[in-house]
């Protein structure tokens, strides 16, 4: 009798390529300062922003009604990690408890991550593409138009990193071409 290795694992819906693209793309020079900014002065929801963020770009648009969507999607959610991040950033003023804090940082970031895999789920959806993400995002947060084209150039920034870091590497054999796949280098399905 030949052993066979068990069947592997299905891939974790949380772990998906907008998780990953957010991850490696807040981390990049002013990334994570515009976005809290966004986030602070006007009222923006992080998650929609990198979500907008890899939806641009992936070079896709998206529709008003997808936007509306998304939104009132996370609304319930957006309440908790608010709530999780008014208490993470008492404790972080107050700095008698750093692991209460440190507590609280990794449950606002898993909740950060289910609305991610949310927006994911809705990124597999059929929607007319009429709309940039970032002017939709614009619309919704007053952004000026300054600050759009501040927040596109991260974008371009993070994509040309991207593109040079993968540009001769082989997958399965095959040199990747300049351009060739997703940020992150996930294939967008």
């Amino acid at each position: 009798m030949t052993e066979t290795a068990p069947p592997s694992p299905p891939p974790s819906p949380l772990h998906n390529p907008l998780w990953h693209f957010s991850l490696e793309f807040y981390s990049q020079p002013q990334v994570a300062d515009f976005l809290l900014q966004c986030q602070d002065t006007r009222g923006a929801d992080v998650c929609l922003l990198l979500w907008a963020s890899y939806t641009s770009a992936c070079g896709r648009q998206l529709s008003e009604e997808s936007w509306r969507v998304a939104d009132r999607g996370l609304a319930p959610r957006r309440r908790m990690i608010n709530s999780v991040r008014n208490l993470r950033r008492l404790l972080g003023r107050v700095k008698k408890d750093m692991g209460l804090y440190e507590w609280c940082k990794r449950c606002e970031l898993r909740m950060e991550q289910r609305q991610l895999a949310a927006l994911w789920k809705l990124q597999g959806e059929t929607w007319p593409e009429t709309r940039s993400p970032l002017e939709l995002a614009g619309q919704q947060y007053g952004l000026l138009q300054k600050e759009q084209a501040r927040w596109a150039g991260l974008i371009d920034a993070y994509s040309t990193s991207v593109d040079e870091a993968l540009e001769g590497v082989a997958v399965d054999g095959r040199a990747v071409p300049k351009n060739g796949g997703a940020p992150g280098g996930d294939a967008v399905s």
